[in-house]
């Protein structure tokens, strides 16, 4: 009986000493819980960037700030109101530049943004009455009164292979092999019979834009800093397939097949699908713009998103 209560007592000892490191050992709370990464961390970083170099900008009083701080609200995930803020500083700033009511010469480089569109001067001549008016394509009065005079031409309409949009141009007017644009990626681009004139739709999926206005801002800079003889003579709000859009009209250089310079006239409609801008262009020397302004409306008004 004696060897059997040692063996009792010896039990007894190690089952204590075993509770005894079970209970100092380590325990599974104790483990450190992994910290899931960001998964918005690379377009938190891309935000605050665009947003700190576009504020600095903005706090000189340089519009040049803007598109930065379009493509800071674009990627900003959290909202942030300080990037909103900035945001209305812009629209603010480019509302309270002078609107234009006649173009400048050709010399003179200048910004003429607005949401609202222009009054026509007094002595205008009404075509259109007050309560069916809404925001069209603007031009002068004489530009009007020859657009009434041209009878609308016979449009065939087109569509974008890819669904996004249609655009109707004249039955004689041919489509290029391969469409040019100065912004985003040609779809389609139309000639006249001649090849004085030419029109083109072109989309831009790299950029995400909160407005037309600053998209048109950032094409103003860009051209004045890159096309030769640019110059700018209207930037006026429209309408376009139903949605607000920006209508540019200048002046510029180009080369003709024998390499010779001539000023032509241009103008670039910026209208958004979501975030992502669609410009319609059209171009023509300058002396022969006017006879072919009533067809590149007509063109215009027909492009409609799918």
């Amino acid at each position: 009986m004696h060897w059997f209560r040692s063996l009792v007592t010896w039990m007894g000892v190690s089952c204590a000493l075993g509770g005894l490191t079970l209970a100092c050992g380590p325990s599974a709370a104790s483990q450190p819980t992994p910290v899931a990464a960001d998964p918005f961390a690379v377009v938190r970083a891309t935000s605050q960037a665009a947003y700190q170099a576009g504020k600095d900008y903005l706090d000189r009083g340089d519009l040049r700030g803007c598109p930065l701080i379009d493509t800071a609200k674009t990627t900003d995930p959290d909202n942030r109101p300080e990037i909103q803020q900035a945001l209305e500083r812009c629209l603010q700033a480019i509302a309270e530049l002078p609107t234009a009511t006649a173009a400048p010469p050709p010399a003179q480089r200048t910004i003429v943004l607005a949401t609202l569109p222009a009054a026509a001067p007094a002595s205008a001549p009404q075509s259109t009455p007050p309560a069916l008016a809404k925001p069209t394509t603007a031009a002068s009065p004489v530009a009007a009164a020859t657009r009434q005079a041209v009878p609308a031409q016979t449009l065939v309409a087109w569509r974008d292979p890819q669904g996004r949009f249609s655009i109707s141009a004249p039955a004689d007017w041919p489509t290029a092999d391969q469409a040019q644009a100065l912004f985003g990626t040609g779809v389609v681009q139309f000639h006249d019979p001649s090849g004085q004139a030419e029109v083109d739709v072109a989309v831009d999926t790299s950029t995400k834009v909160v407005s037309p206005e600053l998209y048109a801002a950032s094409m103003e800079i860009s051209m004045q800093q890159q096309v030769p003889g640019y110059a700018s003579e209207q930037v006026l709000p429209t309408a376009t397939s139903n949605n607000p859009s920006i209508r540019r009209v200048f002046t510029f250089t180009q080369r003709d097949a024998s390499g010779r310079d001539f000023q032509a006239r241009g103008f670039q409609v910026t209208v958004l699908k979501g975030s992502t801008p669609y410009i319609i262009s059209g171009s023509a020397p300058a002396e022969q713009f006017q006879q072919y302004d009533a067809t590149f409306d007509q063109m215009v008004e027909t492009f409609r998103f799918s």
